[in-house]
């Protein structure tokens, strides 16, 4: 029987291919990114036997047929594989990864022997080799390639894991003792308030001790926010007014945990609370084109000056949302510091929506 524990000892095929240094060569822009490489590398080839004076179009285009049918059938093997190269250790998938270039290669090479009508019946096995050879310098060159890319991509996100680390450490050590001041104020008056604090306190910490930051709904997300303005607002009384402006199905977007509620500890804490007669939090969700639209806005002091202590936070959730979204479809942050209101504004892209649909694909297909 599988237990939780013995669950989280073993990684998922998930992780053990978005861990693996070989990329996804399935994809058709790393198909075309190989075209356009191989190419490169036959007009490299063609130059050193010519000469620029003697190029040769007909030889070029024997040599691109050849490394094309190479380069295409060392991909297409490499990807059907990469699922099982990934239990491997890196050492013993690249030696495998060689190993099928350089059998791809020499299979080519020998049907390129076999076909070609203007050559002896007697196997050229210099030629051959040569192929062999040069094959084997560039599949290791782009071996070491990946591996350079994946392991600066993997330091990138524990670079990323430490910052979000530290954002959930940030989450004020007295707002968790003014708030327990308040709830022991509140037992004798209003017991049943007192016990709706401690169960929304209780959510808000369960969330921030987490050591991940997988993607979880935007509605559970919502929740969390909801019940953190829940507990302010019982501490700042009528100081503080929320608004919230929400679509009555809102959808099925995946986004990281704890985006919103650094955003809106800054509200108010900056905000709201630094004014005597306080002020409006107003949490908004709107579609806009085909993306949606999420809007914090909080009412400040006009003289106020932007507080720099919110730019670790932004800066934190415009990295967190650069990982999960595309060049073609980023998720946006925006600020606009209006005098007497300070707005941020999250764009968030449909592709977050394919993102949860990917997930849940991916957790029926494991099970």
């Amino acid at each position: 029987m599988t237990t939780p524990d013995s669950m989280s000892q073993h990684p998922s095929k998930h992780e053990l291919l978005e861990a693996f240094f070989l990329p996804d060569l399935c994809n058709s822009r790393a198909v075309m990114f190989l075209l356009i490489l191989s190419e490169a590398l036959v007009l490299a080839l063609t130059l050193v036997e010519t000469g620029l004076p003697g190029f040769s179009w007909q030889r070029f285009a024997i040599v691109s047929l050849f490394v094309q049918w190479v380069a295409l059938l060392s991909v297409a093997v490499l990807c059907q594989l990469r699922g099982l190269m990934s239990h491997l250790h890196v050492l013993s998938a690249s030696l495998v990864a060689l190993s099928i270039t350089q059998l791809v290669t020499l299979g080519v090479s020998l049907l390129g022997e076999h076909l070609w009508p203007m050559k002896d019946p007697a196997i050229d096995w210099a030629w051959v080799l040569r192929n062999q050879v040069i094959a084997a310098i560039f599949a290791m060159m782009a071996l070491r390639y990946f591996y350079v890319q994946s392991q600066w991509r993997l330091k990138t996100q524990a670079e990323l894991k430490s910052r979000l680390a530290a954002l959930q450490a940030n989450i004020r050590p007295h707002f968790f003792f003014n708030t327990l001041n308040t709830v022991a104020s509140l037992i004798v008056i209003d017991p049943d308030k007192a016990e709706h604090m401690l169960v929304d306190l209780a959510q808000l910490f369960r969330a921030v001790l987490k050591a991940d930051d997988k993607l979880v709904p935007l509605a559970q997300e919502l929740e969390l926010s909801r019940r953190y303005l829940d507990i302010e607002q019982v501490r700042l009384g009528e100081r503080m007014t929320v608004q919230l402006d929400l679509p009555a199905t809102l959808p099925e977007l995946m986004v990281p945990q704890l985006l919103l509620q650094p955003l809106l500890e800054n509200a108010v804490y900056h905000g709201i609370q630094p004014v005597v007669q306080g002020g409006l939090i107003r949490l908004s969700l709107r579609q806009q084109d085909s993306d949606w639209l999420l809007e914090i806005a909080n009412s400040k002091d006009p003289e106020q000056e932007s507080v720099h202590g919110n730019q670790m936070a932004q800066a934190n959730i415009r990295a967190r949302l650069a990982m999960i979204t595309t060049e073609q479809h980023p998720a946006e942050l925006s600020i606009d510091d209006l005098g007497g209101q300070y707005r941020v504004q999250l764009r968030l892209p449909q592709t977050l929506m394919a993102a949860h649909l990917a997930d849940s694909q991916l957790m029926e297909n494991q099970s």
